[in-house]
């Protein structure tokens, strides 16, 4: 048996410590740029979020968005409507910069999940913008078909109900597009979106029709006389 100290010798000549250092100074260099990724992310974040938040105050998109059905959601979340397109694109952002900083490791365990998710990011991102954009062009229109009508007309011919019947089409065609630019397959939700808008397109004729004779009746009375 070895004395302890002889052990000890022993033990720390088996070491190698150069490669030690190597592993140690690989180690703390990915710490290092991992750190720099995510410090990176987050003040770009911050710059973009607080740009795309001025720009849409700017432009007007807190009243335009705060009456439609998307705009009132988000306030009822105690959000505003600047804050939440800051707060969409700053966390985007952040994931974007969480992602390059894991992708950065190198770790095998982890590297091909993250560059799946990475390829994925620009149609995320992109689904996210057709998504809010569509919700806020079809919320204009279905209020704009309710607007060109005066109270009476509204009520008699229920341009209300078909006012809500086209923000549902238009929803319906919007969701589809989104979930087709993330990748899923919505071949059903086309031939289900073409078949409702066929029939939405005869009944909007006939209901056309409907209408026009009614605005029509009193300058056919006179036309025809006693």
């Amino acid at each position: 048996m070895f004395p302890s100290g002889e052990m000890m010798i022993l033990a720390l000549q088996a070491i190698d410590f150069s490669s030690l250092l190597e592993q140690l100074y690989y180690i703390a260099y990915k710490a290092i740029i991992f750190a720099l990724i995510i410090f990176a992310g987050w003040i770009i974040g911050r710059v973009v979020g607080e740009l795309v938040g001025r720009i849409v105050k700017r432009l007007g998109g807190d009243p335009l968005v705060r009456n439609m059905a998307i705009g009132r959601a988000i306030v009822k979340s105690g959000m505003t409507i600047p804050g939440f397109f800051k707060g969409i694109a700053k966390w985007a952002i952040y994931l974007a910069a969480l992602l390059f900083a894991l992708q950065s490791l190198e770790m095998a365990t982890i590297s091909e999940p993250v560059q799946a998710i990475l390829s994925m990011m620009p149609r995320i991102v992109g689904a996210i913008l057709i998504f809010v954009v569509g919700a806020i062009i079809a919320d204009g229109i279905g209020e704009l078909a309710k607007r060109s009508f005066t109270p009476e007309q509204r009520q008699v011919f229920y341009i209300d109900l078909l006012g809500n019947s086209l923000k549902v089409l238009l929803y319906f065609i919007v969701i589809t597009i989104t979930l087709s630019e993330v990748g899923i397959d919505v071949t059903i939700l086309y031939v289900v979106a073409q078949a409702f808008a066929w029939g939405f397109a005869i009944f909007m004729g006939i209901f056309a029709g409907i209408i026009a004779a009614w605005l029509l009746k009193d300058k056919f009375k006179e036309l025809v006389g006693p």
